[in-house]
């Protein structure tokens, strides 16, 4: 049965080439201004571990590695697993990246101090999305911090591709673009179900040619 659910909307993108492509423009791509705040943020208080969900082609390993961490990155796509491995062993990088889903983390329990996960969440199915939040959950360490980052609603990239209902999104999601758009009420009903706290929902808006940006970025304890 379709779900119908006012705070929520996906849409579809079937193209299966846009992830490789991505990473392959991505290469010698640096941090974006986002990735380096919030490691500027949240520095390390010692020697330890950030996760980067999603890391694509590893940009955000230079300034979490320069605030402290040692970093494990996860990525669905080989190309860009590829990408980031090459990125750490031309900057010597104390970083690793895997091959995996954030809806399944190959990593043990308690072991990170930094969870962000940036432009990936909203990619991912109702299933692996609501997963990966309690897998962000598990692996984090007592007293640890998550920057997870939404798409609201209002975001004009909603009308870019299909609407389509949360039950048809493909699993796994990375085979074709999907794409979640929420609203606040929405991520902190996932927040909370997951067994996060959230600290604070912040709204970035920015104005572009083509409509209005609206991303959330849900900053968490554990």
């Amino acid at each position: 049965m379709e779900t119908k659910d006012l705070n929520m909307l996906w849409t579809l993108e079937e193209d299966a080439a846009a992830w490789p492509a991505w990473a392959e423009n991505m290469t010698e791509a640096a941090a974006s201004p986002l990735m380096q705040e919030i490691s500027g943020a949240y520095q390390a208080s010692g020697q330890g571990w950030a996760l980067d969900l999603g890391c694509g082609t590893g940009r955000a390993f230079i300034p979490l590695v320069e605030a402290g961490y040692k970093v494990i990155g996860i990525d669905p796509t080989v190309a860009c697993v590829q990408n980031s491995q090459h990125r750490i062993r031309q900057a010597h990088l104390s970083a690793y990246s895997i091959l995996a889903t954030a809806a399944q983390l190959p990593t043990q329990t308690e072991s990170f101090d930094l969870v962000i996960a940036i432009s990936c969440l909203f990619h991912l199915s109702i299933t692996e999305l609501t997963s990966a939040l309690r897998e962000i959950q598990r692996v984090s360490m007592p007293g640890g911090r998550a920057v997870l980052h939404f798409l609201d609603l209002e975001d004009w990239r909603h009308t870019l591709a299909r609407k389509i209902s949360p039950e048809d999104a493909p699993i796994p999601s990375y085979r074709s673009v999907v794409t979640c758009f929420c609203s606040p009420e929405k991520i902190r009903e996932w927040i909370t179900q997951a067994g996060l706290k959230l600290e604070k929902l912040e709204l970035r808006s920015n104005a572009t040619n083509r409509g209005q940006q609206c991303n959330w970025l849900a900053h968490c304890t554990v």
